[in-house]
């Protein structure tokens, strides 16, 4: 949301990454050497088990993974176990945006309004409506 110039009041980070086992077993390597822990009381390495995060979908309807950094309260972080379409559509729909100097890539305009209306969430709903409709040029 903030990334795309609306302004918003948010704790957390969401990513939203190619599932794959061999992606998401780099992903665990860099929240590990990074310092990252989960807040659940789970082993790290477990989010790069895909046997694992579709029981966590399946039976426990948990949605997003949720990391924090113990020596950097302010900094959580949520990896998407569920997104309304495939990865391919999501990263096709990939935009670059600045952030202090650091150039990042985030989901494009239209594709984050489309993932917001599907949560079903009230917060979503209201956050879909503030994207508008412009394009993401």
């Amino acid at each position: 949301m903030v990334l795309h110039g609306v302004p918003r009041m948010t704790f957390d980070l969401d990513l939203v990454v190619d599932l794959a086992d061999d992606n998401m077993a780099r992903l665990v390597d860099v929240f590990a050497k990074a310092g990252y822990r989960p807040r659940l009381p789970i082993p790290l390495l477990q989010l790069g088990d895909a046997a694992k995060r579709d029981e966590w979908v399946t039976e426990r309807n948990v949605v997003a993974f949720s990391l924090y950094h113990p020596d950097r309260v302010m900094e959580e972080i949520d990896v998407l176990l569920v997104t309304p379409m495939p990865w391919a559509e999501i990263e096709a729909s990939a935009v670059t945006r600045n952030f202090d100097g650091v150039d990042v890539i985030v989901v494009g305009r239209e594709t984050l309004r489309k993932m917001k209306r599907a949560t079903g969430r009230e917060k979503d709903r209201v956050d879909a409506e503030r994207l508008g409709d412009t394009d993401d040029a």
